[in-house]
């Protein structure tokens, strides 16, 4: 092999090394971007899914658990949840402490309703869906006994109450928006009534 020979293959020998090398550090570049980005998805993702404040299920989630619920079984009830004077906590003691309020509230509920669907559709406003036949002595237990219809609230010291309106699935409706209806008309009248707690009947009255 003659000295310009030995050269070029030297040459060759470098260019395809490099070109190795590259095609390497590409290939992982990419396996690490790729990596990166579907962590970046997970994290989007989880931020979609779940409330940024309080951890429960966003409006967007909540409602689309509840309706693949309904589409597989049509029954179940839906409970709306508003604490009653939440303004005075932010009005007192400023928007921080009244996000804290009600991440604390959020806690009450989920704990309350744990094997059932939680979200939070804004402010104070939380839902559940409970699966199942509307057993109005069990929810109404499970709501006094968890401190969620009225409770002492020690970093605020403040003793406060949360009304409840209830509709139930099939008798009210059978999708989030029929029941959400329902149970937003329930929930105005436990507002402006003694009961903490009003159930719809077919009709969207009162039982």
């Amino acid at each position: 092999m003659s000295t310009i020979e030995k050269t070029e293959f030297i040459l060759i020998c470098i260019i395809a090394a490099v070109f190795c090398f590259f095609t390497f550090y590409l290939l992982i570049k990419s396996k690490k971007a790729k990596k990166n980005y579907e962590r970046r998805i997970k994290v989007l993702e989880k931020e979609l899914r779940f409330d940024y404040l309080t951890g429960v299920l966003s409006r967007k989630a909540f409602i689309s658990e509840m309706n693949e619920e309904l589409a597989s079984t049509g029954i179940g009830a839906l409970l709306i949840f508003d604490v009653n004077g939440f303004k005075s906590v932010n009005d007192t003691f400023g928007h921080a402490a009244g996000d804290e309020f009600i991440k604390r509230f959020a806690s009450r509920i989920s704990k309350a309703f744990d094997k059932e669907i939680v979200g939070r559709l804004g402010g104070d406003e939380f839902v559940v869906f409970i699966k199942g036949k509307c057993d109005k002595e069990k929810i109404n237990n499970t709501i006094k006994k968890s401190g969620v219809a009225e409770f002492y609230d020690k970093p605020t010291k403040l003793t406060l109450t949360s009304c409840c309106g209830v509709a139930a699935s099939p008798e009210n409706g059978n999708t989030f928006e029929d029941l959400y209806a329902a149970a937003d008309k329930a929930l105005y009248r436990s507002k402006s009534s003694s009961h903490s707690i009003v159930y719809c009947n077919t009709q969207n009255e009162e039982f």
